[in-house]
């Protein structure tokens, strides 16, 4: 199912200071998806994205709804709520499950409050199209077909995302990304987070993203080693990739460098960038 999200006007907003900065959370069940923000766009913002969403007709009887949610960017406080649309599009599903796609054209939906105030409007177009599902093991691995990997960094609570564009679409079992990423790590702390986790997922367009396995490296000696001298290194080596069951899925090459820094300095430490083995 595709939406295409294209404006809104006269967006009303009684508690905000200044021009608005609206966007627009789309929810579809439990799948989500946020627009950019239309900064200084105030009450009358376009956007013209589109999204896609999975959907399943005939599905477990929650209700066929899109809602999506109009919110203003605040930078120093919490974003405010603007108002919200429903869609209900239960109809378009089943004629497109039934003819192979169904559409319905750009229209302007109301944007109300919980109590029903009206607070707005918004143009959306919605097209769902048939599609047949293709054959995936319980580990994600498709057959028939190449994977899309992407990496999810993690350490303690920060979070990097590498690129999951197309330069690695069709590489399957073997992409290369040679990207770098920086967090910020204090030692001594707390010792059971020492390690850096590496999640490997496959890119999906029409259902949830699969998690391939994780690699997970753990670092004490590495930041100790650092902040005796320094700076510590651990140079690109390959790390066994497992899934939850502790089966191997593969090994991930990467590198990295920590760089002691005092707490004035604005610079952080580098954990570094990584490459996929070919072998």
């Amino acid at each position: 199912m595709e939406v295409q999200l294209v404006s809104a006007k006269g967006l009303k907003c009684t508690d905000c200071f200044g021009k608005i900065d609206p966007y627009v959370v789309i929810q579809y069940k439990s799948q989500q998806h946020k627009s950019s923000v239309a900064r200084g766009q105030g009450k009358n913002p376009t956007w013209n994205e589109k999204f896609v969403f999975r959907a399943e007709y005939p599905g477990n009887g929650v209700p066929y709804k899109l809602i999506f949610k109009i919110m203003d960017r605040d930078t120093f406080s919490e974003d405010d709520f603007l108002g919200e649309a429903t869609i209900y599009v239960e109809d378009l599903l089943a004629l497109g499950a039934e003819n192979g796609t169904a559409e319905l054209p750009l229209l302007k939906y109301s944007v109300v409050l919980a109590d029903k105030t009206y607070r707005g409007e918004i143009q959306v177009g919605v097209t769902f199209t048939r599609k047949v599902d293709s054959v995936t093991d319980h580990h994600g691995e498709e057959f028939g077909g190449n994977i899309d990997p992407y990496v999810v960094a993690q350490f303690k609570s920060q979070e990097h995302e590498s690129s999951h564009t197309m330069k690695n679409a069709g590489k399957g079992g073997n992409p290369t990304w040679n990207e770098k990423f920086t967090f910020k790590v204090e030692y001594p702390g707390n010792r059971d987070q020492y390690k850096l986790i590496l999640k490997i997922m496959d890119k999906d367009t029409f259902t949830s993203d699969d998690f391939l396995g994780q690699a997970t490296i753990y670092v004490e000696e590495l930041l100790a080693l650092g902040m005796e001298n320094g700076t510590s290194q651990i140079h690109p080596r390959k790390y066994s990739v497992i899934a939850a069951d502790q089966s191997y899925r593969g090994e991930i090459q990467v590198g990295i460098t920590v760089t002691r820094r005092a707490e004035n300095e604005t610079s952080r430490e580098h954990f570094g960038g990584w490459k996929k083995s070919e072998n």
